[in-house]
């Protein structure tokens, strides 16, 4: 079982996609129409065996019930006949002559006429034989056949009845040159004293049972006997069963008088006939929807294999490093042309992504470059600022010393501390470190912080506010006539970090400053503010950066918008022994 699934999972995988759909999509066409066809007939074919059989069960009662109430009719008349009081003193009377005769037997006619049934039944009747020892007597349609009642056979089986009625099966019968078949009632006429007096003989042409066999709607199909108790054919209707019939409905009904019984054989060929005409339809109609199943399967087939090679063959180009522009578009099915366009524009935005990565990188490499052009070698420069540092104190200039050790600590910072985000407690204290060498050049301006110490943690770039504090002591506070002033302030806006720097310098006319903030975006003018606004863009996106304000004869404001990152990293210790160690190794560095 497992070998045949293995073997039979690959032989699935390997066929076309239009052999798979000609697979899936025939049995779900093909299994619903032939079931649904079988199911159709299988219950058209039930409903209507139940049907007609229904149908022909009802037919076959009614029609005994109307033979039997055409039989009983006659022998009700046979009945009033035979109960009549006057009609039997007639009948006991003997006529001395032929003429006495004939006027008794008027008589007789006259009453047969008032006791007659209505005219449905007396067409049925050929005639009415009364027969007592002496004379015969006739009423109806022929006087002169005797139609066999004188027969001892005869007058036995009516005898035996005592009374009652006995019906005799059909038989032949001629007058003149007509030949018929009649079916006869005889019984025995009886006076009030039970002394029979006379046989009366009621002939009636089969035609009263068989004209009611032409009342059905079988009649051209079924086989409908009228049967003796022994199952002989008394009467039929003329169609006649073949023998190799084997499809057949067969009814039986014994209500009738001597034991008779109505039989009908109904086949089931002509039944079937318009089954097989709706089967012949339903096949045609399987055979047409097989054959637009394989045209449409062949379509859909083209429809979707077809671009999906193409889709394939422009993934495959796209892999390779393919692009976009010569990836062809194609037609065919709406969701393969849909996949193909959105891999073509995802393609476009992937090289548009490499673009803007290349790009990235390319501003981020040129700004260490021209952050490496600005430094000097770290040996070079702290050995020299010992020279300097041991000759002031050698002559005991103390303001020498201090400025040389801020410069050291400030190179400190510069060279020697980590290369990616520092704390802002760092930062700051870099930055009294540069104001303390500028107030040597710059002697008439204060500094000023305002950082909480919930803030100190904070990640910042380095260097960051340097040029800005270098910008406002060049542009604001050097050309002012009056003590100048730089505040650094931070504050924290939800999860942005705002660090200001403001001045109280002479400020910037509303041209100028629109002259700044367009440099912002342009680094060949004002390159320092270019590129600490392009350093944070690049390091944490376009929604973070510089903006200024200024007012002239007041100042100036930047403020720097970054995000407020937390870290638990400790600042770097740029003040006491730390810059001790830094300059006794660049000593040791220096006598290696």
């Amino acid at each position: 079982m497992g070998a045949k699934r293995r073997w039979s999972l690959p032989l699935w995988r390997n066929l076309r996609l239009p052999y798979k759909l000609v697979l899936v999509y025939m049995p779900l066409i093909l299994l619903p129409v032939l079931g649904g066809i079988y199911y159709v007939t299988d219950s058209y074919t039930t409903a209507s065996k139940e049907r007609t059989a229904e149908y022909a069960n009802d037919l076959l009662t009614l029609m005994v019930q109307k033979i039997d109430d055409r039989m009983r009719s006659y022998q009700q008349l046979s009945k009033q006949i035979m109960t009549d009081g006057d009609l039997i003193r007639l009948l006991k009377t003997e006529p001395e002559t032929s003429y006495d005769k004939f006027k008794v037997e008027s008589m007789l006619n006259e009453k047969l006429n008032v006791l007659w049934l209505g005219a449905d039944q007396n067409q049925y009747v050929r005639s009415i034989k009364i027969e007592t020892p002496k004379n015969l007597y006739t009423y109806g349609k022929n006087a002169y056949g005797d139609y066999r009642i004188q027969e001892r056979s005869y007058r036995d089986r009516v005898s035996s009845k005592q009374g009652g009625v006995y019906w005799f099966e059909p038989e032949a019968f001629t007058e003149g040159h007509e030949q018929f078949q009649a079916i006869r009632l005889g019984r025995v006429i009886r006076d009030s004293r039970l002394v029979p007096v006379g046989t009366l003989t009621i002939v009636v042409e089969v035609e009263a049972i068989t004209d009611i066999f032409k009342q059905t709607r079988f009649q051209e199909t079924a086989a409908i006997k009228l049967l003796a108790s022994g199952g002989a054919v008394l009467l039929h209707n003329g169609v006649e069963i073949a023998q190799n019939q084997k499809q057949l409905l067969s009814y039986s009904k014994e209500q009738l008088e001597m034991g008779w019984r109505l039989s009908a054989q109904l086949p089931l060929q002509q039944l079937y006939e318009p089954i097989y005409k709706n089967v012949r339809i339903a096949l045609l109609m399987v055979v047409i929807c097989t054959l637009l199943s394989l045209v449409v399967t062949h379509l859909l087939a083209l429809d979707l294999v077809i671009p999906i090679k193409r889709l394939m063959n422009n993934m495959k180009m796209g892999i390779k490093g393919g692009k976009p522009g010569q990836l062809k578009h194609f037609n065919g099915a709406l969701e393969v042309v849909e996949m193909n366009e959105t891999f073509i524009s995802v393609m476009y935005e992937i090289e548009h992504l490499i673009d803007e990565v290349a790009r990235h990188e390319k501003k981020k490499k040129d700004a260490e470059i021209r952050v490496l052009q600005n430094q000097l070698s770290p040996h070079f420069l702290y050995n020299t600022l010992n020279s300097i540092r041991w000759m002031a104190m050698i002559q005991k200039q103390d303001n020498i010393k201090e400025m040389v050790d801020s410069l050291n600590r400030l190179l400190t910072y510069a060279l020697r501390g980590p290369d990616g985000p520092v704390k802002l407690a760092d930062e700051v204290a870099m930055l009294r470190n540069y104001t303390a060498i500028q107030k040597v050049r710059y002697r008439h301006f204060e500094y000023i912080e305002q950082v909480p110490a919930a803030l100190e943690q904070s990640q910042v770039l380095k260097f960051l506010l340097q040029p800005l504090i270098e910008n406002a002591l060049i542009h604001g506070i050097a050309p002012a006539d009056h003590t100048g002033e730089i505040k650094v302030e931070a504050q924290a806006q939800g999860d942005l970090l705002q660090l200001i720097v403001s001045d109280n310098g002479i400020g910037m006319k509303p041209e100028r400053l629109s002259e700044v903030e367009h440099g912002l975006r342009n680094p060949q003018q004002h390159f320092g503010l270019h590129s600490v606004h392009e350093r944070i863009q690049l390091h944490y996106g376009s929604r973070f950066g510089l903006t200024i304000r200024s007012s002239p004869e007041h100042g100036t404001q930047i403020t720097v918008k970054l995000p407020l990152i937390q870290g638990d990293q400790q600042p770097l210790q740029v003040e006491g022994g730390a810059v001790e160690d830094e300059q006794n190794g660049a000593e040791r560095d220096d006598c290696r």
